[in-house]
């Protein structure tokens, strides 16, 4: 509904442990981020956030294998049918390594 509060968790497995990686998720059209102060918010990677016009991007310096996840809240901002485009992870100095998410359909309502 306009003018929720969404909260977005990008879910991550990973099988290696790796070092200095970038998530970068697409900002949706129709909502907007809560926080727009970029900084450590002390999420669960210790990860830097940033949060750009058209995407957050989370840095992390360091994954361990397994299963983890970092979150963000946004607000439901015009009524339509959005897709979310897939997240992209990347190493920064291992341009080899990528990886992306699936697209997400969503609907806001009035």
């Amino acid at each position: 509904k306009s003018g929720d509060l969404v909260e977005i968790e990008l879910e991550i497995d990973s099988k290696n442990d790796y070092e200095y990686l970038i998530f970068e998720d697409m900002k949706p059209a129709g909502f907007e981020p809560v926080d727009v102060r970029s900084g450590y918010t002390g999420n669960e990677l210790g990860a830097y956030v940033e949060f750009r016009d058209n995407r957050v991007v989370f840095l992390v310096r360091a994954l361990a294998r397994g299963k983890h996840s970092v979150s963000y809240r946004m607000r439901a901002e015009i009524p339509g049918r959005f897709s979310a485009l897939p997240t992209k992870a990347s190493a920064m100095y291992a341009p080899e390594l990528k990886g992306n998410s699936d697209e997400i359909k969503l609907q806001v309502v009035d």
